[in-house]
């Protein structure tokens, strides 16, 4: 069994409609927001866009930990180290009688265009809400943390990327999550490890500190020189360490994972919005949609390229009446509630690990009726 398992009960649920790329490019801040972070007489209740750094200044003093999150974000839109496409930063505020969780709800139901969310606290339960809010809603949390105990109780998330900082007023976690926000997440910029920021100052640790963050799968930002001592960083690099989410998983594989799941979702909805017949000529539609999708994976890095020994992919739709290995014939539940089935496997271009998956393309009657009544 793999992802793609379960993938049509939640394709519905996309709230980006059509728009997947600027999915990836925008990243939300979420935190309590006070009268000494705003600029005077302004005020903000309700989640706010900003597409660069002096929209953010409007609103916010610029010594408000949120406006130097926003700073952080939007300076690595020039970084040659990577290939962020930022669009929007939006913030999320946090009203004193409310938790994070219901903020980050308030701005899912506003706009739920963001991969990738940041909370500005630094506090362990804030950090637990934040992530656990994003495991929930298939979204990635990236945040800080001055003490590696802080993610004992998240430890097993694979969509939080905890990284350290001695500093916690440091923005590390919204520089990072810029760096990947193009959509691509095959290229240079998608794992963070070996990362150069912009604006970011290394810390320097000590072995048992960087001992303590690798086995917790906490990222940091330091100089990596071949020479030990003073005044050696220049024969040296600033980067960031640490390619793991909490859970132990590659973060890039994580990225390129949630982003073939949700094409595939997008895939499917184009499937039923040209009214499929439940025959071989829907199943035809369905091979040919899933073959473009695939070799647009293989353009963005996410699947290997095809070699004279080996296809980095390969996809088969089963016959739903024909034969014995058809659908009628081999999956009765699947037959009767007309599901379409896909097949296949790929390898990750990451590792060229092999991924077998099985697709069924099921809404439910409900969906498939506000779909086909679509003009």
């Amino acid at each position: 069994m793999s992802i793609y398992d379960d993938l049509v009960s939640i394709l519905f649920k996309l709230p980006d409609g059509r728009t997947l790329e600027e999915y990836y490019k925008n990243i939300l801040l979420v935190g309590k927001v006070s009268t000494e972070d705003l600029q005077t007489d302004v005020t903000l209740t309700a989640p706010k866009k900003y597409a660069d750094y002096d929209e953010v200044l409007a609103d916010f003093k610029p010594t408000s930990q949120f406006a130097l999150e926003a700073n952080a974000i939007f300076s690595q839109k020039n970084n040659t180290q990577t290939t962020s496409q930022v669009m929007y930063v939006i913030i999320a505020p946090q009203q004193e009688s409310e938790t994070l969780s219901n903020a980050l709800d308030k701005a899912k139901a506003v706009d739920g265009r963001f991969a990738k969310v940041v909370p500005v606290s630094r506090t362990a339960a804030d950090i637990k809400s934040a992530a656990d809010w994003c495991l929930t809603n298939d979204r990635f949390c990236d945040f800080v943390v001055t003490d590696v105990d802080d993610v004992a109780e998240i430890a097993s998330n694979n969509y939080a990327y905890a990284l350290f900082r001695k500093n916690s007023a440091e923005p590390l976690a919204s520089a990072v999550a810029s760096t990947s926000t193009c959509g691509y997440f095959g290229g240079k910029d998608g794992s963070a490890q070996f990362t150069q920021l912009s604006g970011i100052q290394a810390e320097t640790y000590s072995g048992e500190e960087i001992s303590a963050m690798k086995s917790a799968n906490i990222a940091f930002y330091t100089n990596v020189s071949p020479i030990e001592g003073g005044q050696t960083d220049d024969f040296g690099y600033n980067w960031v360490i640490g390619s793991k989410m909490l859970g132990g998983e590659l973060r890039q594989r994580q990225m390129i994972m949630h982003y073939i799941k949700k094409s595939m979702g997008l895939m499917a909805l184009e499937f039923f919005n040209q009214k499929p017949v439940y025959d071989e000529t829907g199943n035809n539609l369905l091979l040919t949609l899933a073959q473009k999708r695939f070799r647009s994976f293989q353009q963005y890095n996410l699947v290997i390229q095809d070699s004279k020994d080996q296809k980095g992919y390969d996809l088969k739709v089963v016959p739903i009446r024909t034969g014995s290995d058809s659908i009628m014939n081999t999956d009765i539940e699947a037959y009767n509630e007309k599901k379409f089935k896909l097949s296949g496997y790929y390898y990750d271009a990451i590792v060229g690990e092999k991924v077998d998956f099985v697709f069924y393309v099921d809404p439910t009657d409900e969906q498939v009726t506000q779909l086909l009544t679509q003009e």
